[in-house]
């Protein structure tokens, strides 16, 4: 992957090869952002700079060998590290991330914007299943860092996810992340970086990668998954930031419009719902027929309605991300958008959001979260 490939995150590529032009690498550097940010990505396209025989100022060539093994993620002096799950049919009791390689590329390749959920998807049969960097895993990577590169100037490591090392791995690293062998460098690419221990913080270069900018999401929506400029920046504002977000979005036909009247004909029924339960059971029965993805989708278009409602209320319309035909759409129901009920409000959809996610019964679920945000409704 080149830096050309990566959504955004200008400000980074330019300092990431700006520092090797200087010589000035860091040993250990974490790439930290929210996710779909592209810190993964990120790593990835660094590697392959770092190791890349014909690089120019600003990023690898993408053509010589170690680029084309680079692409393929079988670069030998490029090691990946990962959350990995147990699996006794296969017989991965304490399991290595090369137990799962082959997934890793599969995965990886295609969708260098995956999340975690969509990772311990592709290698558990259980999606409830937790994906750890295990203690084993420590012992592999010294072996591995221990060993002279194959062609490349620099051997380098990739840890995706570090905040799922235990404190135990975590303190098995330290002396190797703080100390490596020459022309050894870690990269580690994380979505929650408050749930890294300090000590493994305090060893590594922080590198802040910043939320994208819908123009960012709009323009890749356009150019990868040629979609007109409208519907872009409309799933580029729902998104807010997270391009892996934008690719679910973008999955389903629908436009912004639809999930705003779904959401306003869905809080009508919820101001009351005794008198309206037929329809509310039909609107639910519906909604549980549409499918997973159309749920998420739906949920978090529900969540960004709020939040506009709430900035329109309360805070600086410059910030408001609608247009004034979508306010007037939402103009009556913006008064039932307070700051009492904002907080439990965003809190059932987003709890909703997870147990979809999950792969709870839709019917229930919404039926449930009818009822509560009945009561929500009400908070003066």
């Amino acid at each position: 992957m080149q830096f050309k490939d990566v959504i955004g995150q200008a400000a980074v590529k330019e300092r990431l090869a700006l520092s090797f032009k200087e010589g000035r690498i860091s040993h250990a550097q974490l790439f930290f952002g929210p996710t779909g940010s592209g810190v993964l990505p990120l790593a990835l396209a660094y590697a392959q700079f770092l190791t890349c025989t014909e690089r120019t100022d600003t990023d690898s060539c993408g053509k010589c060998p170690s680029c084309l093994r680079n692409s393929k993620l079988v670069h030998p002096d490029v090691h990946y590290s990962y959350p990995v799950v147990t699996d006794s049919k296969r017989g991965f009791k304490k399991p290595i991330s090369l137990d799962y390689i082959t997934e890793w590329r599969e995965t990886v390749i295609p969708f260098p914007y995956l999340n975690y959920n969509d990772w311990v998807g592709a290698i558990a049969e259980n999606e409830n299943k937790q994906a750890t960097i295990m203690v084993e895993e420590a012992g592999d990577i010294v072996r591995k860092i221990s060993m002279k590169a194959y062609e490349a100037p620099f051997k380098v490591v990739i840890m995706w996810l570090p905040e799922k090392m235990s404190a135990v791995v975590s303190n098995k690293m330290l002396k190797s992340i703080e100390e490596p062998p020459d022309n050894t460098i870690f990269i580690l690419a994380s979505e929650q970086r408050d749930q890294i221990i300090q000590t493994i913080l305090s060893r590594t270069q922080l590198i802040k990668v910043n939320r994208l900018s819908d123009d960012e999401i709009a323009n890749a929506l356009m150019h990868r998954k040629h979609l007109s400029e409208d519907h872009a920046r409309d799933i580029a504002r729902l998104a807010d930031g997270d391009f892996h977000l934008a690719l679910e979005l973008s999955r389903e036909a629908l436009g912004d419009a639809s999930h705003e009247t779904e959401f306003l004909n869905w809080m009508r029924l919820c101001f009351n719902p005794m008198k309206s339960m037929d329809k509310l059971q039909a609107w639910v029965d519906g909604m549980h027929g549409a499918g997973r993805e159309k749920q998420k989708q739906f949920l978090f278009a529900c969540i960004q309605t709020v939040r506009e409602c709430m900035m329109i209320n309360l805070a600086d319309r410059q910030l408001v991300k609608i247009d004034n035909q979508q306010i007037q759409a939402l103009d009556k129901f913006l008064p039932f958008v307070n700051a009492h009920n904002m907080t439990p409000f965003v809190e059932a959809l987003n709890e909703a959001y997870y147990h979809i996610e999950r792969n709870a019964h839709g019917k229930i679920l919404f039926l449930d979260l009818s009822l509560k945000l009945s009561r929500i409704l009400q908070i003066k």
